[in-house]
């Protein structure tokens, strides 16, 4: 079994035995084998591979320069025991044979997919798994490459959307610290992710840290000010005015205007659902926890 390891320079391992490293016989037969990796088990066109190779301009003779780089390639891997059944040619374009070829990238997809459908104890699981799979930079190889820093971008948004989705369910099980460190990543990984800083917030407040809680949307804002000229969104917003009026309350104690505990977590458990997918809120209150609970189940 072959595997391609993009997280960090390009490396390549046969049944655990490291056999490439990121020079692989050149630039090209490196981000042949990267691209095809990238889109594991499905082809790639010569006319693809040739738009990314060449940064959207091929050379007119390209398909010889192409089929000599994949030649080489094979050559490479075969050298040190790959089969050829590896690395395919269809009538669509090359692909990576998954009966033969694994990668870190496609192990990611892999684990963030399965925990859509786990109960939330095993996604949380997956996700820390699938997570502790990305500590270095994906594609570092190819650090001035447009179509890998279309690729760090892409999976950068899986990253963030992984952790923000395992900071809701820790949230909802009760499992703030967890919730908090997921929480936490995905703010760091993008400041100025709403989703993101809504989870920090909730994860935060709930464990009983509100002046962090609160400082958590203070810089959210000034973020998205300095970067985007615009204030968070209308959630973001609400969010922050519950935590504040929520303490307040407490402090003058029960009254006619007070928000209430139990206002707030319906509040709260409400923005939670509208985000499950195939999930819809009940109009009525009294049926959001049994909705709530129903879901995650399901989950």
């Amino acid at each position: 079994m072959l595997t391609v390891y993009m997280f960090g320079p390009t490396v390549a391992a046969v049944d655990g035995r490291v056999m490439l490293d990121c020079d692989l016989a050149g630039g090209k037969p490196r981000q042949i084998l990267e691209i095809l990796a990238c889109e594991l088990g499905s082809p790639v066109s010569k006319d693809r591979l040739a738009d990314w190779l060449w940064d959207g301009s091929p050379p007119t003779s390209f398909i010889g320069s192409l089929e000599s780089y994949v030649s080489v390639l094979r050559r490479r891997l075969a050298s040190a025991g790959v089969p050829r059944a590896f690395l395919r040619t269809s009538s669509r374009g090359y692909l990576l044979d998954p009966d033969h070829v694994e990668a870190d990238l496609s192990e990611f997809r892999r684990l963030t997919s399965t925990a859509l459908d786990a109960t939330a104890l095993v996604a949380l699981d997956l996700t820390e798994r699938a997570l502790g799979l990305a500590t270095a930079e994906l594609l570092a190889s190819e650090p001035a490459a447009d179509w890998a820093s279309r690729a760090r971008q892409s999976f950068q948004h899986e990253r963030v959307s992984a952790a923000v989705r395992a900071a809701q369910l820790a949230t909802a099980i009760g499992d703030h610290p967890r919730a908090v460190a997921f929480a936490t990543r995905a703010q760091e990984w993008d400041p100025l992710s709403e989703d993101a800083g809504q989870q920090l917030m909730r994860a935060l407040w709930f464990a009983g840290r509100r002046s962090q809680a609160l400082r958590v949307y203070a810089e959210m804002r000034q973020s998205l000010l300095d970067e985007l000229g615009d204030e968070p969104g209308p959630d973001s917003q609400d969010l922050y005015l519950a935590i504040l009026r929520y303490d307040d309350a407490n402090r003058r104690g029960a009254g006619a205007e007070a928000v209430t505990e139990l206002e707030v977590l319906l509040r709260l458990m409400r923005q939670a659902i509208d985000q499950m997918p195939g999930v819809r809120a009940p109009a009525s209150d009294a049926r959001l926890s049994e909705v709530a609970v129903a879901a995650l189940l399901a989950g």
